[in-house]
C-alpha cells in the first residue's frame, strides 16, 4: 500500500514538473495566504523565535520579518515539489555555483571535505553539488517519521549522484567510502538528538545554553577533512548562489568545538543579513539549556 501510495506521489509530482516553474509560483501566492491567515502554520513558534532572537525590534519590525519568511517558506514548498523531476539544464541555470575551483584544489590534493550548511535559503537544492565537483557526495540527513516523505527526499537527495546517508549509520558508511576523496554535506543547524554526551551547549543567535550537534566536527577531525561552510544566498525567486566558505584545512590539529564555533559565528552573520530565509518554524531551543 505505501508503495503504491509513493508511486501516485511521484505521479502527481512529475505531473506538476510539466507546468513551467514560474507558473508554479502562483501556486506559492494561493500556499502564502492559506499558511499565514488560514492554516496559521506555527504561527506560535516563528513569532517566539523572532522575539527571542530580535528582543530590540518591534511589534510593527517582527510582523515584517514574519510575512516575508511565510512568503519564502511557500516559495520553498514549491521549488521541493518540482526537485524530484527538474532538468539538470534547469538547476544549473538557477543556482550559480561561485567557486568550484576551490573543491577542483582539494580534489587534486585527494583531501576530504566535511560541508555544513544551515537551513537557510533553498537548503534541499544544495544537493545539486554532484554536477559541480568531483568528490563522491554523501548526504547525511536525519531520517522523517514518515516513511513515503523519508523514501521522497532520498530520492531526491540522490539525483545528480549523490549517496543518501542515514545518521544513525554515518560513521560506518563514511569509513568505507574514503578510498576516493568523498565530501560530506550535512545540514547541521536543527536541534540535536541522539545521545546528550555528544552535543555542545554554546551561545547561538544571542541565545545561551543552545544544544548544538558536533557531528561535522567530530567527522572532519577524524579524517582531517577540510571543514567548509556551504553559503547558499537566494538572489531572486528561484535563483540562488552557492559558495564554499573555507573554515579550517587542518581539521585534525583544531581544539574542541573551534569548527563548530566557526560554523555557528558564519551562518549567525547570514541569517542577521536576511533573517526571513531561515527556518524560523522550527523548534530550535527546545532543549534549550537555562541557568538556574
Amino acid at each position: 500500500m505505501k508503495n503504491f501510495a509513493y508511486l501516485c506521489l511521484k505521479g502527481v509530482l512529475f505531473a506538476v514538473s510539466l507546468v513551467p516553474i514560474q507558473a508554479g509560483y502562483v501556486f506559492s501566492s494561493v500556499l502564502y495566504f492559506l499558511l499565514r491567515y488560514v492554516i496559521r502554520y506555527r504561527k506560535r513558534v516563528i513569532e517566539a523565535n523572532l522575539l527571542l532572537v530580535f528582543p530590540d525590534k518591534g511589534e510593527g519590525e517582527i510582523s515584517a520579518i514574519t510575512k516575508k519568511y511565510y512568503r519564502h517558506l511557500s516559495d520553498i514548498f514549491v521549488e521541493l515539489m518540482y526537485s524530484l523531476y527538474i532538468p539538470e539544464k534547469i538547476v544549473r541555470k538557477r543556482i550559480r555555483f561561485v567557486n568550484p575551483e576551490l573543491l577542483d584544489k582539494y580534489y587534486r590534493e585527494g583531501r576530504h571535505v566535511v560541508a555544513v550548511a544551515g537551513h537557510y535559503a533553498n537548503w534541499e537544492w544544495g544537493y545539486g553539488c554532484p554536477m559541480y565537483c568531483r568528490h563522491k557526495l554523501m548526504e547525511v540527513y536525519k531520517k522523517l517519521n514518515s516513511k513515503i516523505s523519508d523514501r521522497l527526499f532520498r530520492d531526491v537527495r540522490a539525483r545528480f549522484g549523490g549517496i543518501p546517508v542515514e545518521m544513525s549509520n554515518m560513521k560506518a558508511v563514511i569509513a568505507e567510502s574514503l578510498k576516493h576523496p568523498v565530501l560530506i554535506y550535512l545540514v547541521a543547524d536543527q536541534t540535536p538528538a541522539g545521545n546528550e554526551k555528544t552535543w555542545y551547549y554554546t551561545s547561538f543567535l544571542g541565545i545561551d545554553g543552545t544544544p548544538v550537534f558536533t557531528g561535522p566536527e567530530r567527522i572532519a577531525q577524524k579524517f582531517d577533512a577540510v571543514f567548509v561552510f556551504v553559503n547558499m544566498q537566494r538572489v531572486k525567486r528561484g535563483y540562488y548562489r552557492l559558495e564554499f566558505i573555507p573554515l579550517s584545512e587542518n581539521s585534525k590539529n583544531t581544539a574542541p568545538n573551534e569548527l563548530t564555533d566557526k560554523y555557528l559565528r558564519t551562518m549567525e552573520k547570514i541569517i542577521y543579513g536576511k533573517p526571513e530565509h531561515w527556518m524560523w518554524s522550527h523548534r530550535r531551543w527546545k532543549r534549550r539549556k537555562t541557568a538556574v
